[in-house]
Protein backbone atom coordinates (compact mmCIF):
# COMPACT_ATOMS: atom_id res chain seq x y z
CA UNK A 1 0.00 0.00 0.00
CA UNK A 2 1.50 3.16 -0.90
CA UNK A 3 0.84 5.25 2.20
CA UNK A 4 2.70 8.30 0.39
CA UNK A 5 1.65 10.07 -2.93
CA UNK A 6 3.21 9.33 -5.70
CA UNK A 7 6.34 11.44 -6.39
CA UNK A 8 6.99 13.85 -9.33
CA UNK A 9 8.73 12.63 -12.61
CA UNK A 10 12.15 14.21 -12.63
CA UNK A 11 15.55 13.70 -14.16
CA UNK A 12 18.77 15.14 -13.41
CA UNK A 13 19.40 17.25 -16.23
CA UNK A 14 15.77 18.69 -17.16
CA UNK A 15 12.26 17.73 -16.77
CA UNK A 16 11.44 15.04 -19.18
CA UNK A 17 8.66 15.53 -22.13
CA UNK A 18 5.85 13.88 -21.41
CA UNK A 19 3.37 12.02 -23.88
CA UNK A 20 -0.21 13.41 -24.08
CA UNK A 21 -2.28 11.76 -21.58
CA UNK A 22 -6.10 11.77 -22.36
CA UNK A 23 -8.19 11.38 -19.68
CA UNK A 24 -12.11 11.10 -18.81
CA UNK A 25 -13.26 12.01 -15.50
CA UNK A 26 -16.65 10.15 -14.48
CA UNK A 27 -18.42 13.48 -12.31
CA UNK A 28 -21.80 12.86 -10.85
CA UNK A 29 -23.51 16.20 -11.35
CA UNK A 30 -21.03 18.20 -13.67
CA UNK A 31 -19.60 21.22 -13.23
CA UNK A 32 -20.67 23.72 -10.23
CA UNK A 33 -22.51 20.65 -8.85
CA UNK A 34 -23.72 20.24 -5.68
CA UNK A 35 -21.13 18.29 -3.56
CA UNK A 36 -17.65 17.81 -2.69
CA UNK A 37 -17.11 15.03 -5.77
CA UNK A 38 -17.88 18.02 -8.26
CA UNK A 39 -16.15 20.80 -6.39
CA UNK A 40 -12.62 18.67 -6.54
CA UNK A 41 -13.38 17.94 -9.94
CA UNK A 42 -13.67 21.52 -10.63
CA UNK A 43 -10.40 22.80 -9.01
CA UNK A 44 -9.16 19.28 -10.49
CA UNK A 45 -9.79 20.69 -14.25
CA UNK A 46 -9.27 23.95 -13.75
CA UNK A 47 -5.75 23.27 -12.70
CA UNK A 48 -4.95 20.84 -15.31
CA UNK A 49 -6.28 23.78 -17.83
CA UNK A 50 -3.61 25.70 -16.31
CA UNK A 51 -0.85 23.61 -16.58
CA UNK A 52 0.42 22.97 -19.77
CA UNK A 53 3.41 21.50 -18.87
CA UNK A 54 1.61 18.40 -17.43
CA UNK A 55 0.17 17.29 -21.23
CA UNK A 56 -2.48 16.37 -19.68
CA UNK A 57 -6.30 16.74 -21.42
CA UNK A 58 -9.36 16.14 -19.50
CA UNK A 59 -12.95 15.73 -20.27
CA UNK A 60 -16.40 15.35 -17.85
CA UNK A 61 -18.13 12.06 -18.29
CA UNK A 62 -21.48 13.00 -16.43
CA UNK A 63 -23.02 10.14 -14.86
CA UNK A 64 -26.18 11.58 -13.14
CA UNK A 65 -26.92 15.26 -14.18
CA UNK A 66 -29.00 17.46 -11.99
CA UNK A 67 -32.03 17.37 -13.39
CA UNK A 68 -33.88 14.78 -10.95
CA UNK A 69 -33.55 10.71 -10.69
CA UNK A 70 -36.20 10.17 -13.75
CA UNK A 71 -33.29 12.17 -16.25
CA UNK A 72 -30.77 10.41 -14.18
CA UNK A 73 -31.26 7.19 -16.66
CA UNK A 74 -30.63 9.05 -19.56
CA UNK A 75 -27.80 11.26 -18.60
CA UNK A 76 -25.74 7.66 -17.49
CA UNK A 77 -26.94 5.94 -20.95
CA UNK A 78 -25.31 9.55 -23.08
CA UNK A 79 -22.24 8.82 -20.44
CA UNK A 80 -21.72 5.27 -21.96
CA UNK A 81 -22.47 6.12 -25.61
CA UNK A 82 -19.81 8.82 -25.07
CA UNK A 83 -17.15 6.44 -23.29
CA UNK A 84 -17.94 4.16 -26.37
CA UNK A 85 -17.53 6.79 -29.17
CA UNK A 86 -14.59 7.99 -26.83
CA UNK A 87 -12.36 4.52 -27.23
CA UNK A 88 -13.35 4.09 -30.83
CA UNK A 89 -12.27 7.31 -31.77
CA UNK A 90 -8.82 6.46 -29.61
CA UNK A 91 -9.73 9.55 -27.36
CA UNK A 92 -9.32 7.76 -24.15
CA UNK A 93 -6.19 6.84 -22.61
CA UNK A 94 -7.56 5.99 -18.95
CA UNK A 95 -11.04 6.27 -16.99
CA UNK A 96 -10.84 8.22 -13.94
CA UNK A 97 -14.34 6.70 -11.42
CA UNK A 98 -15.20 9.13 -8.76
CA UNK A 99 -17.20 6.13 -6.51
CA UNK A 100 -19.33 7.14 -4.02
CA UNK A 101 -21.88 4.67 -2.32
CA UNK A 102 -25.68 3.59 -3.10
CA UNK A 103 -27.05 5.03 -5.86
CA UNK A 104 -23.73 5.76 -7.76
CA UNK A 105 -22.34 2.16 -6.80
CA UNK A 106 -24.81 0.77 -9.50
CA UNK A 107 -23.72 3.61 -12.28
CA UNK A 108 -19.76 3.17 -11.43
CA UNK A 109 -20.12 -0.57 -11.29
CA UNK A 110 -21.64 -0.55 -14.40
CA UNK A 111 -19.39 1.72 -16.03
CA UNK A 112 -16.48 -0.50 -14.82
CA UNK A 113 -18.03 -3.35 -16.82
CA UNK A 114 -18.17 -1.30 -19.64
CA UNK A 115 -14.62 0.09 -19.37
CA UNK A 116 -13.40 -3.20 -18.85
CA UNK A 117 -15.27 -4.61 -22.21
CA UNK A 118 -13.86 -1.96 -24.14
CA UNK A 119 -10.49 -2.46 -22.91
CA UNK A 120 -10.29 0.90 -21.33
CA UNK A 121 -7.59 1.17 -18.00
CA UNK A 122 -9.47 2.66 -15.26
CA UNK A 123 -8.61 4.40 -11.86
CA UNK A 124 -11.28 4.54 -8.63
CA UNK A 125 -11.30 7.24 -6.60
CA UNK A 126 -13.42 6.42 -3.36
CA UNK A 127 -15.56 8.92 -1.61
CA UNK A 128 -18.18 6.66 0.34
CA UNK A 129 -18.58 7.55 3.58
CA UNK A 130 -20.84 4.76 5.15
CA UNK A 131 -19.25 1.54 3.45
CA UNK A 132 -19.84 -1.13 5.81
CA UNK A 133 -22.82 -0.17 6.61
CA UNK A 134 -23.68 0.23 3.00
CA UNK A 135 -22.19 -3.21 1.98
CA UNK A 136 -24.25 -4.65 5.09
CA UNK A 137 -27.28 -3.55 3.35
CA UNK A 138 -26.46 -4.17 -0.25
CA UNK A 139 -27.70 -7.14 -2.83
CA UNK A 140 -25.16 -9.82 -2.90
CA UNK A 141 -24.66 -8.96 -7.10
CA UNK A 142 -23.66 -5.33 -5.99
CA UNK A 143 -21.67 -6.29 -3.66
CA UNK A 144 -19.57 -9.08 -5.92
CA UNK A 145 -19.53 -6.46 -8.31
CA UNK A 146 -17.97 -3.32 -5.73
CA UNK A 147 -15.34 -5.63 -5.53
CA UNK A 148 -14.81 -6.63 -9.00
CA UNK A 149 -14.41 -3.27 -9.76
CA UNK A 150 -11.71 -2.46 -7.00
CA UNK A 151 -9.76 -5.45 -8.09
CA UNK A 152 -9.52 -5.22 -11.42
CA UNK A 153 -8.56 -1.45 -11.67
CA UNK A 154 -5.35 0.36 -12.09
CA UNK A 155 -5.04 1.97 -9.59
CA UNK A 156 -7.45 3.12 -6.34
CA UNK A 157 -7.60 6.21 -4.65
CA UNK A 158 -8.14 6.94 -0.97
CA UNK A 159 -8.95 10.05 0.81
CA UNK A 160 -6.70 8.62 4.02
CA UNK A 161 -5.65 5.87 6.10
CA UNK A 162 -8.97 4.71 7.58
CA UNK A 163 -10.22 4.12 4.40
CA UNK A 164 -7.43 2.50 2.71
CA UNK A 165 -7.65 -0.26 5.42
CA UNK A 166 -11.48 -0.20 4.96
CA UNK A 167 -10.59 -2.06 0.98
CA UNK A 168 -7.79 -3.91 1.77
CA UNK A 169 -10.04 -5.47 4.20
CA UNK A 170 -12.29 -6.60 1.62
CA UNK A 171 -11.04 -6.80 -1.07
CA UNK A 172 -6.69 -8.12 -0.38
CA UNK A 173 -5.26 -8.15 -4.14
CA UNK A 174 -6.28 -4.08 -4.09
CA UNK A 175 -3.47 -3.57 -1.36
CA UNK A 176 -0.82 -2.71 -3.81
CA UNK A 177 -2.83 -0.62 -5.98
CA UNK A 178 -4.09 1.93 -3.48
CA UNK A 179 -2.61 5.47 -3.07
CA UNK A 180 -4.14 7.79 -0.62
CA UNK A 181 -4.32 11.07 -1.70
CA UNK A 182 -6.46 13.57 0.38
CA UNK A 183 -8.91 16.11 -1.47
CA UNK A 184 -6.98 19.33 -1.47
CA UNK A 185 -8.36 23.12 -2.53
CA UNK A 186 -7.06 25.99 -3.58
CA UNK A 187 -5.51 28.31 -1.21
CA UNK A 188 -7.61 31.23 0.10
CA UNK A 189 -6.08 34.52 -1.56
CA UNK A 190 -8.69 36.63 0.14
CA UNK A 191 -7.63 38.62 3.54
CA UNK A 192 -9.83 37.53 6.26
CA UNK A 193 -12.68 40.13 7.23
CA UNK A 194 -13.31 41.13 10.37
CA UNK A 195 -17.06 41.66 12.08
CA UNK A 196 -17.37 45.30 12.24
CA UNK A 197 -19.78 44.46 15.56
CA UNK A 198 -16.46 42.33 16.42
CA UNK A 199 -18.83 39.16 17.33
CA UNK A 200 -17.71 35.99 16.63
CA UNK A 201 -18.80 34.13 13.13
CA UNK A 202 -19.58 30.39 13.19
CA UNK A 203 -20.12 28.78 10.18
CA UNK A 204 -21.63 24.89 9.32
CA UNK A 205 -21.51 24.07 5.74
CA UNK A 206 -22.68 20.90 4.40
CA UNK A 207 -26.09 18.76 3.82
CA UNK A 208 -27.99 19.81 6.71
CA UNK A 209 -29.46 16.79 8.58
CA UNK A 210 -28.43 14.13 10.91
CA UNK A 211 -25.39 12.69 9.16
CA UNK A 212 -24.24 16.22 9.75
CA UNK A 213 -24.95 16.69 12.88
CA UNK A 214 -27.08 19.70 12.29
CA UNK A 215 -29.48 19.19 15.25
CA UNK A 216 -26.95 18.49 17.64
CA UNK A 217 -25.13 21.76 16.55
CA UNK A 218 -28.37 23.77 17.12
CA UNK A 219 -28.89 22.15 20.10
CA UNK A 220 -24.95 23.28 20.89
CA UNK A 221 -25.48 26.70 19.96
CA UNK A 222 -28.58 26.80 22.62
CA UNK A 223 -26.45 25.89 25.19
CA UNK A 224 -24.33 29.42 24.61
CA UNK A 225 -27.22 31.28 23.79
CA UNK A 226 -27.12 33.53 26.94
CA UNK A 227 -23.76 34.97 25.19
CA UNK A 228 -24.38 37.93 22.87
CA UNK A 229 -20.98 37.93 21.45
CA UNK A 230 -21.42 35.09 18.31
CA UNK A 231 -23.60 35.00 15.85
CA UNK A 232 -23.80 31.80 12.87
CA UNK A 233 -24.93 30.50 9.54
CA UNK A 234 -25.85 26.91 8.89
CA UNK A 235 -25.31 26.58 4.95
CA UNK A 236 -26.44 23.81 2.72
CA UNK A 237 -28.89 21.62 1.36
CA UNK A 238 -30.88 19.01 2.21
CA UNK A 239 -33.39 19.71 5.83
CA UNK A 240 -32.90 23.32 5.48
CA UNK A 241 -37.02 24.36 6.40
CA UNK A 242 -36.76 21.86 8.82
CA UNK A 243 -33.47 23.01 10.35
CA UNK A 244 -35.10 26.96 9.81
CA UNK A 245 -38.38 25.40 12.15
CA UNK A 246 -35.71 24.39 14.92
CA UNK A 247 -34.44 27.52 15.04
CA UNK A 248 -37.05 29.50 15.41
CA UNK A 249 -38.86 26.94 17.98
CA UNK A 250 -35.42 27.86 20.32
CA UNK A 251 -35.81 31.59 20.22
CA UNK A 252 -32.40 31.36 18.16
CA UNK A 253 -33.55 32.98 14.57
CA UNK A 254 -32.05 36.37 15.06
CA UNK A 255 -28.49 34.88 15.63
CA UNK A 256 -29.03 31.94 13.75
CA UNK A 257 -28.79 32.45 9.64
CA UNK A 258 -29.72 29.35 7.59
CA UNK A 259 -29.48 30.71 4.00
CA UNK A 260 -29.81 27.47 2.21
CA UNK A 261 -27.40 26.10 -0.66
CA UNK A 262 -24.53 28.38 -1.67
CA UNK A 263 -22.35 28.42 -4.36
CA UNK A 264 -18.42 28.30 -4.45
CA UNK A 265 -18.08 31.51 -4.83
CA UNK A 266 -20.17 32.43 -1.86
CA UNK A 267 -18.88 29.81 -0.26
CA UNK A 268 -15.46 31.04 -0.43
CA UNK A 269 -17.14 35.01 0.64
CA UNK A 270 -18.65 33.30 3.64
CA UNK A 271 -15.34 31.68 4.63
CA UNK A 272 -14.05 35.16 4.27
CA UNK A 273 -16.00 36.27 7.03
CA UNK A 274 -15.64 33.32 9.34
CA UNK A 275 -14.03 32.54 12.66
CA UNK A 276 -14.67 29.30 13.52
CA UNK A 277 -16.14 26.63 11.28
CA UNK A 278 -17.83 23.67 13.11
CA UNK A 279 -19.12 20.34 11.32
CA UNK A 280 -20.27 17.68 14.34
CA UNK A 281 -20.44 14.73 11.17
CA UNK A 282 -21.85 11.34 12.10
CA UNK A 283 -19.65 10.08 9.43
CA UNK A 284 -17.55 11.27 7.00
CA UNK A 285 -14.85 10.09 3.99
CA UNK A 286 -12.82 13.81 4.73
CA UNK A 287 -14.69 17.23 3.88
CA UNK A 288 -14.01 19.33 1.24
CA UNK A 289 -15.37 22.34 3.39
CA UNK A 290 -12.67 21.36 6.25
CA UNK A 291 -9.85 21.98 3.77
CA UNK A 292 -11.49 24.92 2.47
CA UNK A 293 -11.80 26.39 6.11
CA UNK A 294 -7.95 25.35 6.07
CA UNK A 295 -7.07 27.46 3.17
CA UNK A 296 -8.84 30.13 5.01
CA UNK A 297 -6.88 30.28 8.09
CA UNK A 298 -10.17 29.15 10.26
CA UNK A 299 -10.30 26.98 12.86
CA UNK A 300 -12.62 23.68 12.72
CA UNK A 301 -14.04 21.65 14.84
CA UNK A 302 -15.32 18.55 14.43
CA UNK A 303 -16.00 14.96 15.00
CA UNK A 304 -12.92 11.93 14.79
CA UNK A 305 -14.96 10.03 11.61
CA UNK A 306 -13.52 8.57 8.50
CA UNK A 307 -10.40 10.47 7.74
CA UNK A 308 -10.88 13.69 9.84
CA UNK A 309 -8.43 12.73 12.47
CA UNK A 310 -5.86 12.46 9.88
CA UNK A 311 -6.56 15.94 9.09
CA UNK A 312 -7.52 17.67 12.26
CA UNK A 313 -4.63 17.38 14.94
CA UNK A 314 -6.79 18.64 18.30
CA UNK A 315 -4.92 21.33 20.05
CA UNK A 316 -2.81 22.71 16.77
CA UNK A 317 -5.24 23.01 14.01
CA UNK A 318 -8.77 22.65 15.40
CA UNK A 319 -10.31 20.18 17.68
CA UNK A 320 -12.42 17.23 17.75
CA UNK A 321 -14.94 16.43 19.83
CA UNK A 322 -17.03 13.40 20.40
CA UNK A 323 -20.05 11.97 17.91
CA UNK A 324 -23.09 13.58 19.11
CA UNK A 325 -21.84 14.87 22.35
CA UNK A 326 -23.88 18.50 22.64
CA UNK A 327 -22.07 19.59 25.81
CA UNK A 328 -18.34 18.88 24.53
CA UNK A 329 -19.36 20.38 21.27
CA UNK A 330 -20.52 23.65 22.90
CA UNK A 331 -17.50 23.72 25.16
CA UNK A 332 -15.28 23.66 21.92
CA UNK A 333 -17.40 26.56 20.15
CA UNK A 334 -17.09 28.75 23.80
CA UNK A 335 -13.35 27.75 24.27
CA UNK A 336 -12.52 29.42 20.72
CA UNK A 337 -15.59 32.34 21.34
CA UNK A 338 -13.61 33.27 24.74
CA UNK A 339 -9.53 33.00 23.28
CA UNK A 340 -8.97 34.93 20.23
CA UNK A 341 -5.30 34.22 20.28
CA UNK A 342 -5.77 30.86 20.43
CA UNK A 343 -8.30 30.94 17.23
CA UNK A 344 -5.30 32.53 15.40
CA UNK A 345 -2.95 29.75 16.28
CA UNK A 346 -5.16 27.43 15.22
CA UNK A 347 -6.00 28.93 11.81
CA UNK A 348 -2.40 29.97 11.10
CA UNK A 349 -1.83 26.02 12.05
CA UNK A 350 -4.68 24.85 9.68
CA UNK A 351 -3.45 27.24 6.55
CA UNK A 352 0.14 26.01 6.86
CA UNK A 353 -0.92 22.16 6.75
CA UNK A 354 -3.08 23.33 3.98
CA UNK A 355 -0.36 25.04 1.74
CA UNK A 356 2.18 21.76 2.52
CA UNK A 357 -0.51 19.26 2.23
CA UNK A 358 -4.05 20.14 0.67
CA UNK A 359 -2.71 22.52 -1.97
CA UNK A 360 -4.62 21.64 -5.22
CA UNK A 361 -1.58 22.11 -7.51
CA UNK A 362 0.77 19.38 -5.64
CA UNK A 363 -2.53 17.69 -5.77
CA UNK A 364 -2.55 17.77 -9.39
CA UNK A 365 0.67 16.80 -10.06
CA UNK A 366 0.35 13.35 -8.12
CA UNK A 367 -2.90 12.92 -9.82
CA UNK A 368 -1.16 13.21 -13.19
CA UNK A 369 1.63 10.28 -12.01
CA UNK A 370 -0.86 8.07 -10.91
CA UNK A 371 -2.93 8.75 -14.22
CA UNK A 372 0.43 8.22 -16.26
CA UNK A 373 0.74 4.84 -14.13
CA UNK A 374 -2.37 3.64 -15.16
CA UNK A 375 -2.54 4.12 -18.89
CA UNK A 376 -0.90 1.34 -21.21
CA UNK A 377 2.63 2.01 -21.90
Amino acid sequence: MKLDQAPFERDNSLLKIKKQLRVIVATPLGPNGRGGIDRMNDNIFENVDSRPELNITVKRLVTRGQRGLFAAQFVFAHALLSLFFATQLRKVDVLHIHLSDWGSSYRKTILGATARLLGIPYVVHFHGVGFDQFLAAAPYPLVKALDRLFSESEQIIVLGRYWARAITDRVPQAHDKISVLPNATKLGFEPQISALDSRVRITCLGELGERKGTPQLIEALLEIAQRQDWTATIAGNGKVEESRARVSALGLSGRVLIPGWLSSAEIDELLCRTDILVLPSFAENLPMVILEAFAHGVPVISTPVGAIPEVIDSGRNGFLVPVGDVSSLATAIEKLIEDPELRVRLGWAARQDHAEKYEIGTYVSKLGEIWRKSAPR
